[in-house]
């Protein structure tokens, strides 16, 4: 039996076991039946993303391409529906014009890294960005335009400035690396992010004092939250409620949260349903009844990686729920850890797909998350 003989499940089956991206366009190009049978892989791939020192492959959503590869077809031809792309996957060969592929390309939704960028004309179809915003952002984007942010390295003094521009964000990520995003004593005085559903602040170097708390106070829509704080103090105004937040992760570097501040913080949130904490000697077993109570609607309480919490701790807890009629699930370290726990993610996986903070983000550390979700 010839090749050309096996019935069409066979052939998919082989084609979809072959990964190498130029094999396969190879083969797309045999005769229309293998067409037929290999595009429609081509088009689930959304996502044009970088690998180093490996061949162009394909997995179930991506193509994964080596930068100082020379590439002779048309990418966005050959894969119609890529929406957020790795611009460093250009950088390599100079005759690419990155506003240029975007603009003929209006599927392009999301860029990862703008390295290099040059003013070119207006990129009008991104909504989603992660990158350094070393670069004049007014030049290259419209007002209202981006959705979705993932800044490094952002320049302090233009907060305000930034979200008076872009006030329709959904999610919006800062790692800051000069400590406090804002000179100590002075805060955010900027415009409320009114449509902001995530965010995630985090600092790298130690702080006088941790401001994240108090610019989430001009985010009166915010659901979701994570926060990494390496600081001497935090500042809080526990008279603004939050009535929208329903998850929060605090990841802490430094002993700058007692109990007594992280019971002035979650007053702050009497909805919030899912909270996760990485801190330094905050909770006591005494502590934990008293912070159940003063959070009605929680459902999930993960304490993973915080020493002193022991199936003492979550065996008071499932008592306390029975005596109160509540359900609340606790998670802590233990030997063998239940396989239906959800399993704590430190792996890099820079784009996810659905707008969903538990799904891609509240079981991971700041470091491993993702840069942009594809909603």
């Amino acid at each position: 039996m010839s090749f050309n003989d096996l019935p069409d499940i066979c052939l998919w089956k082989i084609f979809e076991n072959v990964h190498e991206a130029k094999d396969l366009i190879r083969w797309s190009q045999v005769c229309s039946r293998w067409s037929d049978l290999i595009r429609p892989r081509f088009k689930r791939v959304k996502y044009l993303r970088l690998i180093d020192n490996a061949v162009d492959y394909i997995d179930a959503n991506s193509l994964w391409i080596n930068p100082k590869t020379n590439w002779n077809y048309n990418l966005f031809k050959l894969f119609p529906n890529i929406k957020i792309i790795n611009s460093a996957a250009f950088d390599y060969h100079g005759s690419f014009n990155l506003p240029e592929i975007v603009k003929n390309n209006p599927q392009i939704k999301g860029l990862v890294g703008m390295d290099n960028l040059s003013k070119d004309g207006y990129m009008e179809n991104i909504e989603m960005c992660s990158a350094e915003f070393d670069f004049h952002y007014k030049k290259v984007f419209r007002p209202y335009q981006l959705k979705q942010v993932c800044c490094f390295r952002f320049r302090k003094a233009d907060l305000p400035s930034f979200i008076e521009y872009f006030p329709n964000l959904k999610r919006l990520s800062i790692e800051n690396d000069e400590g406090s995003y804002l000179p100590d004593g002075v805060f955010y005085n900027g415009p409320n992010l009114s449509s902001l559903k995530i965010l995630e602040f985090g600092t790298t170097h130690f702080a006088q004092v941790f401001t994240g708390f108090h610019f989430m106070d001009f985010c009166p829509s915010l659901e979701s939250a994570f926060f990494q704080c390496l600081a001497e103090d935090i500042y809080l105004d526990e008279s603004i409620k939050n009535y929208n937040l329903r998850d929060l992760v605090i990841e802490c570097h430094s002993d700058c949260f007692s109990w007594a501040t992280l019971r002035r913080l979650l007053s702050k949130f009497p909805y919030l349903h899912h909270l996760r904490i990485m801190c330094i000697g905050v909770i006591k077993y005494s502590n934990l009844e008293e912070l159940v109570k003063l959070l009605p609607e929680l459902k999930i309480l993960d304490l993973r990686g915080y020493n002193g919490v022991t199936h003492k701790t979550a065996d008071f807890l499932s008592k306390y729920c029975v005596k109160e009629n509540r359900s609340i699930v606790i998670y802590y370290d233990c030997e063998n850890e239940p396989a239906e726990w959800p399993k704590l993610v430190e792996t890099d996986e820079p784009i996810c797909y659905g707008f969903d903070f538990m799904k891609h983000c509240f079981y991971k550390t700041f470091d491993s998350l993702p840069v942009l979700i594809d909603e």
